[in-house]
């Protein structure tokens, strides 16, 4: 996940984005304490909307608390209660992928930046272990994507195939302990978050992968048709999700989840897509 699933401000009340930050600040709280200081600037807000429905689908509700920010004390905000299972387990995920992410990375660069990648990577496998140790279960859905996603790539899979390796891990690692009734919709709704999180990511980088000769399953269309196939492609995703959250049970923070889902989402694919509409009609 990469910073792509995140909420709309100017359409959410005071109270939510009190609510919104609170559970990121606890997020990052939660990773500091379990991984350290460094392993708490890979935080994105997709975290955040992952934890946000996991938590949403308990009875019971999250209590908050006046706290301040451990790296701007004069900053107040609020926090959740300590022994959240669902930050644990969310702080154990992002750790889990930001290492695979690491691995796909070093995958795909080359000269200095592969090997600064590399060393780097050396720091987050200490963490990786950790992670793997307070998480198995997640960890093997993880190595399976990794896993798949390479082979995907090798064989230069058409968008349905490329997408699947990320869509079916995040439906997964959301259905994972929940305790969820109906696994199903659970799973299919994470899925098409995961899918449209994959093809944001692939549209964002369309240029960059042209460029370098990397994989990405719109390089087959040109630059005019590949904006158009790519906004239909997220579209129809974004609108499953959504279809498929209206029949999931939240009991809490429903509202915060919709901007996201319903506003915030819609406005990462069009900051993504203004430059290079931008650059097609110049």
């Amino acid at each position: 996940m990469l910073g792509y699933v995140r909420a709309y401000k100017p359409d959410m009340t005071f109270r939510n984005f009190d609510i919104y930050k609170g559970v990121y600040c606890s997020l990052c709280k939660e990773i500091g304490r379990r991984y350290g200081l460094i392993a708490r600037m890979t935080l994105s807000y997709d975290f955040v909307f992952f934890a946000l429905v996991r938590m949403g689908l308990r009875n019971e509700c999250t209590p908050f608390k006046n706290s301040r920010c451990s790296f701007n004390p004069a900053k107040k905000c609020l926090a959740c209660s300590l022994d959240n299972i669902d930050l644990q387990y969310t702080a154990d995920v992002s750790m889990l992928m930001v290492y695979y992410k690491y691995l796909d990375n070093i995958d795909d660069s080359s000269g200095v930046k592969k090997l600064f990648l590399k060393i780097l990577s050396l720091y987050f496998r200490r963490i990786y272990k950790k992670a793997k140790r307070n998480c198995p279960e997640a960890d093997d859905i993880l190595k399976e994507m990794y896993i798949s996603q390479a082979e995907a790539e090798k064989s230069e899979a058409v968008i349905d195939a490329a997408a699947h390796p990320s869509a079916k891990a995040l439906g997964c690692l959301l259905t994972l302990g929940s305790g969820y009734g109906d696994e199903e919709t659970l799973y299919r709704f994470g899925y098409s978050v995961g899918r449209w999180v994959y093809l944001v990511d692939a549209a964002d980088d369309y240029e960059d992968d042209l460029k370098s000769g990397g994989f990405n399953p719109f390089k087959k269309f040109g630059k005019e048709d590949f904006i158009e196939k790519a906004k239909f492609s997220l579209n129809l995703t974004s609108g499953e999700a959504v279809s498929l959250f209206e029949k999931l049970k939240i009991n809490h923070y429903k509202s915060i989840i919709k901007n996201i889902l319903y506003d915030g989402m819609y406005y990462s694919a069009k900051r993504v897509f203004a430059d290079k509409e931008d650059k097609n009609n110049a």
